[in-house]
């Protein structure tokens, strides 16, 4: 399942983090961030439904309940630093919930990853199977053209 949203980017992080001087751009990210947490929380619940085994559910399902609290705290700490920016503690304690979600995005991705490794490799099959249709599309194009070296006198049509 590809998972695409802005506060999963590390781009997304280093504005967090960067907004600690300019604390006014912290409530259009956090808002986003909300935002994009909604989505995630929806398809990861669907994404865990139908995980097999269990087990990945599982891990998905806990895995963004973890993030959804990490944005929480990361959220709740952009407000506290909007109302006194200029507390430098606030600011340490913003940066180091940006780093915790951080890690807690990675996990959830790799959750995510590990419930799609079915996925990938019916995938990897289906494009290794065609490339061998393709390999032998062009093979009888070439032996009903009669561009093939027949080893004795029978034509490709006997085969066929």
């Amino acid at each position: 399942m590809p998972v695409n949203f802005l506060f999963l980017s590390p781009v997304f992080f280093f504005q967090m983090t960067k907004s600690v001087t300019n604390p006014e751009e912290l409530g259009g990210l956090a808002s986003q961030m909300t935002n994009d947490y909604g989505h995630l929380a929806l398809q990861g619940r669907m994404a865990a439904a139908t995980a097999e085994p269990e087990e990945i559910g599982f891990q998905i399902r806990t895995r963004v309940q973890e993030l959804g609290h990490g944005c929480i705290f990361l959220v709740q700490k952009a407000g506290a630093l909007q109302i006194c920016p200029t507390d430098s503690y606030t600011k340490r304690e913003l940066i180091e919930c940006a780093r915790a979600v951080t890690e807690k995005v990675s996990m959830v991705l790799s959750a995510l990853q590990a419930g799609n490794k079915g996925t990938q490799a019916c995938i990897t099959a289906a494009s290794a199977v065609s490339g061998i249709i393709a390999d032998l599309d062009t093979t009888i194009m070439f032996a009903t053209a009669g561009t093939l070296n027949a080893e004795n006198n029978e034509s490709f049509a006997d085969h066929r």
